[in-house]
């Protein structure tokens, strides 16, 4: 019903949208769809192929309008493809079969939808059997026009390889045999970060240096190897103001550098190092497309700070990372190396919000990446922080007045040593490769290679959101809490007021958060914003739980004044593909706070008759005893009657929670 009701409605916004231009617009609606015939279909094939089709349209009422192909690969739509059909008669047309990741041999759903002008439509669904190329041999073809044979890895299915005296870089694509009588063949290049079928950049294989070497891929991970000799290149001898190489791996127009350790001309055609001269450790993340650099010896051990200031200090903390925000006090995953720049001068630089949060950001520096010797505040002989940050008696140093799409470099300076060290800070500008996406005409900011985020939109309760700089923004996941789709598009149904608009291009879906108007989190206490946090509610999937404090903080949706709701779908915890999955079907416990983390929460919750069936409150907020959720179905949890809070900082409320 989703899906009808989605093509219906993005119908709907398109007759009113040619009918607005008339001056007495008279429209003719119809339940009835175009007369469809399916001809032909490709019934079997390989996934990276194309799923060619023929399809007769007629209509003895109305003029046609669109045939629209999606191809579903359990419920997840991987492909989608549009036709105009002005006139009767056959169309036909192919849409790819895509080569993802882990997928096993099964049977894909392709379902046609076929409408006319009076928004009347038609589905036919047929089944595509597909399987993952699997062939005895497959060739690489260099761009040099250089064939190689490439031959399966011997216990490791579709896995292939081929050894021989190479180049040290290789552009190359891979091809497969006949798929059929045609002659059609799959070819495979390079997405930025994977192997994809059908893609137009080659694989850029790099190896450490010219000779006999093996060439591999992977077509269940899609994998490649070498891409820049293995990732991790150590012990790499570099001078200050050298000209990098990072090899056909690093598209620049795509991946993130660090600053700190890199400098970029205007158009990202040539980067120098800008840190001292030394060894270093640079780890090419081909997931995130970040180039991480860390300070070693010779040996290739890291660098450590020593008592006079040479060596390396480290950051670790919370609510900051590169190239992203990190994990909290993580002394693996979670620990930076500052860059030195000078003689015993060291510097990091953090991106707000992307890379420092506004409101929360919480470290310090350290002697080593772990725990052990660190900087309190009596180690310091001058810190010049304000206004952007504090630092307590034990040397935290924490964010303060942080502002979205400002730059942050820190400087340490360690010239008379570690006891009497020097912090000071200064507003930076920092080169960004980033698209230009707006909500309601507000740009956002990049905060990875596929989150974007507008830091505070105010927004009117019931008007219609505008996104720009993304494609298809009505296909993407509606968070049926913010929003409403409509004949004329999503209508935000929360109330008035500053809003977060958080946007994951990869995986389609939109984050609200309830905000102040300089973007920090909004309270219960000034904006009557209610946080949630627990185990067994997530979002946008189950894989991303709550948790407690775990960066991942949601608001509830306040539809109606003092009026709250949040709606999701019962799914299991290993459940990483149901987007909208916000309930774990087995097991919850969760909270209501008042700010964005620890402080202010519920006091008295009170459920109703109906909540009773499915939840207890023996302190926090759980399912009752014996109670699951049934898989798949979307459960809605409203809360209303809520207090001001008391001496406590306490608030009571009502829960109620139902099966839509």
């Amino acid at each position: 019903m989703n899906k009808i009701f989605k093509t219906a409605a993005l119908a709907l916004a398109g007759v009113l949208a040619v009918a607005s231009c008339q001056k007495t617009p008279e429209f003719i609606l119809t339940d009835v769809g175009p007369e469809t015939t399916v001809n032909s279909y490709t019934e079997s094939t390989y996934m990276g192929a194309d799923i060619k089709f023929s399809i007769d349209i007629n209509d003895k009422d109305f003029a046609l309008s669109t045939l629209k192909a999606h191809l579903y690969y359990g419920a997840t739509k991987v492909s989608d493809l549009t036709i105009r059909t002005k006139e009767y008669g056959t169309y036909e047309g192919s849409i790819k079969a895509p080569l993802m990741k882990d997928i096993p041999n099964g049977v894909a759903e392709l379902v046609f939808t076929s409408q006319n002008v009076g928004m009347g439509l038609t589905y036919d669904t047929v089944y595509v059997a597909l399987k993952r190329p699997d062939f005895a041999t497959l060739t690489l073809k260099t761009e040099d026009g250089a064939e190689y044979e490439m031959t399966k890895v011997e216990d490791k299915a579709y896995a292939y390889e081929v050894t021989g005296n190479f180049p040290e870089k290789v552009k190359a694509h891979i091809v497969t045999p006949a798929i059929n009588a045609d002659g059609e063949v799959i070819t495979i290049g390079w997405d930025g970060s994977a192997l994809s079928a059908g893609h137009e950049n080659p694989v850029p294989f790099t190896a450490g240096l010219a000779g006999e070497y093996t060439i591999s891929v992977d077509l269940m991970s899609l994998e490649a190897a070498p891409l820049g000799a293995g990732n991790i290149v150590s012990t790499v001898e570099l001078k200050q103001g050298q000209v990098m190489d990072f090899g056909t791996v690093v598209d620049l127009n795509n991946w993130t550098l660090d600053y700190d350790y890199f400098i970029a001309n205007e158009n990202f055609t040539e980067i120098k190092f800008r840190a001292v001269d030394g060894t270093y450790q640079l780890s090419y993340d081909i997931e995130k497309m970040w180039v991480k650099v860390e300070p070693v010896d010779a040996n290739g051990d890291l660098l450590t700070l020593s008592a006079d200031g040479s060596g390396a200090p480290w950051v670790i903390g919370s609510g900051m990372g590169k190239p992203v925000v990190g994990p909290g006090w993580n002394t693996e995953d979670g620990a930076y190396p500052m860059a030195q720049v000078a003689e015993k001068v060291y510097q990091i630089t953090f991106t707000a919000p992307g890379q420092v949060a506004v409101s929360s950001a919480d470290f310090k520096f350290f002697h080593q990446k772990g725990w052990g010797g660190e900087f309190v505040k009596s180690d310091y002989a001058e810190i010049n922080l304000a206004p952007a940050f504090d630092m307590t008696d034990s040397g935290n140093i924490q964010g303060k007045e942080l502002k979205g799409g400002k730059s942050y470099k820190l400087i340490l300076d360690l010239t008379d040593g570690v006891k009497a060290a020097k912090v000071s800070y200064e507003e930076v500008v920092v080169p960004v490769n980033m698209l230009d996406i707006k909500v309601n005409g507000v740009a956002a900011l990049k905060m990875s290679n596929s989150v974007y985020k507008v830091m505070a939109v105010e927004v009117e309760q019931n008007s219609i959101i505008s996104f720009s700089g993304i494609s298809n923004p009505l296909d993407w996941y509606v968070d049926p809490d913010h929003f409403e789709l409509t004949a004329e598009g999503l209508k935000f149904k929360a109330v008035s007021g500053y809003y977060s608009f958080e946007l994951d291009l990869s995986n389609q879906f939109v984050t609200v958060r309830r905000v102040k108007a300089d973007g920090k989190a909004a309270t219960y206490a000034d904006e009557g914003a209610i946080t949630i946090m627990g185990w067994g509610i997530a979002h946008p999937v189950m894989t991303s739980q709550l948790a407690w404090d775990s960066g991942q903080l949601i608001t509830l949706a306040e539809v109606e004044d003092g009026v709250y709701q949040f709606t999701g779908i019962a799914v299991e915890e290993t459940d990483g593909e149901t987007i909208g999955g916000r309930w774990r079907y087995d097991y919850v416990s969760m909270k209501f706070f008042g700010q964005a983390g620890w402080g202010a929460e519920y006091g008295t919750v009170t459920l109703t008759d109906e909540a009773k069936k499915w939840l207890a409150v023996p302190g926090n907020i759980e399912l009752a005893d014996g109670v699951t959720l049934e898989m798949g179905a979307t459960y809605v949890m409203t809360v209303t009657d809520c207090t001001p809070l008391d001496g406590d900082s306490k608030f009571n409320c009502t829960v109620d929670f139902k099966k839509l």
